[in-house]
Parts: C-alpha cells; sequence; structure tokens
C-alpha cells in the first residue's frame, strides 16, 4: 500500500497533507480555547540545522499538543542549506501550511545553520517578511553581538534561546540562556517554556509530554537518507509491536510501499510497547534496517527514520561481518561523557548471545566521546575483532554530532539473542531507559536504537491518571 500523511481531526478542519516537500503534520489538538487576538494561535513551523531534520523538534511538538495548543506545529526538512534555493522552498511550504489551516502569517523557530537560513529569508523580501507573525532563534551563532531582529522594512518580533556559553550573542533584545547542549536546545523542556511563553503570552499548563490513551495513539512520519533528507522512491517500512523484554516480534501493525517523499502513516499503534521498523529500501541496498524506538506515549506525525545509500560513510565505515551486530543508538539530545557540570549520561550495553555467551561492556560512553554526539556509531573494530576496547573507532567522515566506539556485540543469523541498551539520562539517573533488541548480524542488517531524549517521571497514560493531581 502507499502510505498517505494525516492527522485525525481534532477540532480545526485540516486540508489534505502537505505535497511534495512538505514535511509530516505535527501535532494538533483543538480542546483548548482560543487564543486572544493579541497572541494569536498560529502554525509553527520548525526549521532545523545541519545535519538534522524535522524530528528535532517533535519533543517540542508533543509538548504543544500537551498544552492544547489549537493549531499545526510541524517542521520542514531542508534538502538544501543555499538560501538561494532555500528561499523558494520555504515560500511553497509555508504557503502551504497556511493553506492548510487557514491562516494568513505563520510562527518559525529555527534552529543554528536554520537560523542563519531564517535571517536570509526574512530580510530577502517585505512579501517573506509578511508571512512570519513571531520567529525564535535557537542556539545559532549567525545572530552576532547586535541585537537586532531580521525582516524588511520592519522586524519580526523575536527572541533567542542559546547556551550558557553563547552568551554574548543576541537575537533582538529578548534573550535566554539555558545550562544545556547545543542539539538539547530544540528539544528540551525548558527551551519549550519560554518559546511557549513567547508566542501564546502565557506560561505552559505543563512541560511533560503527557500520555493518551494507548489505544489512540497514531504514529507517521518519513523514511529518509541522512543527511539528505531525501526519501526512496519504492522503499518500504513494516512496524511491528515487540516484546520489551527481547525486542522479538509480536505482532505487525503496518506494511507500507513508500513513494520519493518517504511519508508513511498515520498508523495507530499501541501506546503500550516499543516498536520495531523494519526498512527497505528497494532494489539499490542488500541491508536491511531495524530501527527500534521506545513507547508512543501521544500522537507522533514528526517521526523520521534515518538510512543511508550504498556508498555512503556509515555504511562504508562500518566494520561488518557475520558474528557481530552494528548499531547507531541515536536521541535528539547529546550524549555527555566528560561535562564540566558534572551531569553525564550512562550508556550500558550486554549482549547475551544462546551460541557466543554474554557480552557485557558497562558504560561504553567515555571521556574520549566527548560531549557533543548525538549519534554514537557502535560496532566491532576490525583491528580488535570480538573485543570491546570502548576505544573510539577509526576516524570516520561521518558527519557533526557523530561519534563511534568499539563494541563487541555477538550475533548470528537469525538473532539468537538479546541486546540490552540501559540509558540512564543525566540529571535522572533514578529513571532508567531500556531498549532490548534482537542481536542482528551486521553483515545483513543494521540497527537503529532511538531513545527518547526526554526523561520524565510519568512514562504510560496508567502512571499519569494514578499520579497525585493527575495532569491527564
Amino acid at each position: 500500500m502507499r502510505s498517505g500523511i494525516g492527522v485525525p481531526s481534532r477540532g480545526r478542519g485540516l486540508r489534505p497533507a502537505l505535497v511534495a516537500l512538505a514535511a509530516t503534520i505535527g501535532m494538533l489538538l483543538a480542546s483548548a480555547a482560543p487564543a486572544s487576538a493579541e497572541d494569536e494561535a498560529l502554525p509553527i513551523v520548525f526549521v532545523h540545522g545541519g545535519s538534522g531534520s524535522a524530528a528535532q523538534y517533535q519533543t517540542e511538538a508533543m509538548r504543544w499538543a500537551s498544552n492544547d495548543y489549537p493549531n499545526l506545529v510541524t517542521g520542514i526538512d531542508r534538502t538544501t542549506s543555499s538560501s538561494t534555493q532555500l528561499n523558494p522552498i520555504l515560500d511553497e511550504f509555508f504557503d502551504d501550511v497556511m493553506a492548510q489551516t487557514g491562516d494568513d502569517q505563520i510562527y518559525v523557530v529555527g534552529h543554528s545553520l536554520g537560523v542563519a537560513l531564517m535571517n536570509n529569508y526574512l530580510n530577502s523580501s517585505p512579501e517573506r517578511t509578511a508571512r512570519v507573525a513571531k520567529y525564535i532563534g535557537l542556539d545559532s551563532a549567525s545572530a552576532g553581538q547586535v541585537p537586532v531582529c531580521p525582516g524588511t522594512p520592519d522586524p519580526v518580533p523575536c527572541m533567542g534561546i542559546y547556551r550558557d556559553e553563547n552568551a554574548n550573542l543576541f537575537l533582538g533584545d529578548d534573550n535566554v540562556y539555558l545550562p544545556e547542549g547545543h542539539v538539547e536546545i530544540a528539544s528540551s523542556p525548558d527551551s519549550f517554556a519560554h518559546q511557549y511563553e513567547f508566542f501564546t503570552g502565557d506560561e505552559p499548563k505543563t512541560t511533560l509530554v503527557l500520555p493518551e490513551p494507548p489505544g489512540q495513539v497514531t504514529v507517521g512520519g518519513k523514511l529518509i537518507d541522512f543527511p539528505a533528507n531525501t526519501g526512496i522512491d519504492g522503499s518500504t517500512v513494516r512496524i511491528f509491536q515487540v516484546d520489551p523484554a527481547t525486542g522479538a516480534r509480536q505482532a505487525l501493525k503496518a506494511d507500507l510501499e513508500l513513494d520519493e517523499s518517504g511519508e508513511f502513516g498515520p498508523v495507530k499503534l499501541n501506546g503500550n510497547y516499543p516498536h520495531e521498523f523494519e526498512t527497505r529500501r528497494g532494489s539499490d541496498s542488500e541491508l536491511t534496517g531495524h530501527i527500534y524506538t521506545q513507547p508512543f506515549v501521544r500522537d507522533n506525525h514528526m517521526v523520521r527514520l534515518l538510512t543511508a545509500p550504498p556508498g555512503s560513510p556509515s555504511i562504508v565505515f562500518t566494520n561488518a561481518g557475520p558474528n557481530h551486530s552494528a548499531a547507531v543508538v541515536l536521541r535528539n539530545k547529546e550524549w555527555w561523557s566528560s561535562h564540566p557540570s558534572g551531569q553525564n549520561d550512562t550508556l550500558s550495553i550486554t549482549t547475551t548471545s544462546a551460541s557466543k555467551g554474554t557480552e557485557a561492556v558497562g558504560n561504553a560512553l567515555t571521556p574520549a566521546t566527548g560531549n557533543g554526539a548525538v549519534g554514537i556509531h557502535v560496532h566491532d573494530d576490525a583491528a580488535t575483532p570480538q573485543q570491546s576496547t570502548l576505544n573510539l573507532l577509526p576516524v570516520i567522515p561521518l558527519f557533526p554530532f557523530q561519534t563511534g566506539v568499539d563494541v563487541f556485540m555477538p550475533a548470528t543469523d537469525p538473532p539468537d539473542g538479546v541486546i540490552s541498551l540501559e540509558n540512564a539520562p543525566r540529571g535522572d539517573t533514578g529513571n532508567p531507559q531500556v531498549l532490548n533488541v534482537p542481536n542482528w548480524a551486521s553483515d545483513q542488517h543494521r540497527l537503529g536504537v532511538y531513545f527518547n531524549d526526554h526523561a520524565q517521571d510519568i512514562n504510560s497514560w496508567g502512571e499519569c491518571k494514578q499520579a497525585e493531581a493527575s495532569p491527564c
């Protein structure tokens, strides 16, 4: 079947899904009272930075929905960093959003390089300035040291949100500085709270991602090449509900053939269970991808499943073989291992194979992995076969925010065991995140293990309903 993109209508009517370059629709809930005329609830569009995608805003989109924001929250997946090429793409995307919602303007949140690109866009013509009612720039060095909002002939009301170490940068005269990572600024609860107040004039009722009844959760998004953000015509996605203890498949939830947009869904999933997204590129690759996610506790239509074409650096420079697994462990928040604040993460990896025994490596994050990566490439280094040295992998021409660690995860085909990955997020070490996945052999299979970038005490509908003064 062909995938379709859409969100069940819950109030303000939505026209058909964005086409061509449009990103997947974000969260839409309409149970809140209308915003005041002074702070109209306009659609929100996220413009990501380098080596990113709309997925970096998916948690904030769920927070907007958790606050009953009555309009569209979405993001564009940029396919170029050239303003000459991007500006007309943004014109089309923004106009499509406004056509969907019936609004005359939008709010925009830019991140990193996306801020520089949006500054260029807003300064390029009065017609482009007129599309944007308010604008937030997240942690971009492009702001400079003069507090000026972009726009012509009149500036667009703006604010900047930065890391503490960028306290000498400004975007307009409304700026906030947070003790967070560069990517984390686009996904954190504190950043969200400031964004919410700037766009609405009020404080949010919650910064939690509030769970919904598990039988009502729908998920959608795109399968795209990293970092080109382009879909693969003829690719397929199969979605399985899996056993939380083993990652073994329990039920097939969807079997989708995708077009060149890469779009899929929405698909109804059980919010109490983790899921596997099996991805195949079609005829141009023999590798099968297996992406595992934590339970989707509420609607999420900004999922991005990342793949790579044959010959790309992440394929060529990954040591593959029939006896070990290879994985990319990803979250949209930096993994800290030696941060000056003392707030660090741990990522413990243990593989249990029926035929090859147990390989437990403890914390795979060492001072050498640093504090800037969101993607950790984990596989057996060819220089030290069947040993987990935890050394950084040989220099790999990957992209920003990536690193690699030598971990031996014994594997077979078909799998005969489980790789258990446990993340103790910094600042919340008493509430670990765990994903258990089959030990697929890396000569034919690649693993993606996607952890949530948010850690919170309420992680299911049941927990939310039972909480004192329940927010659900």
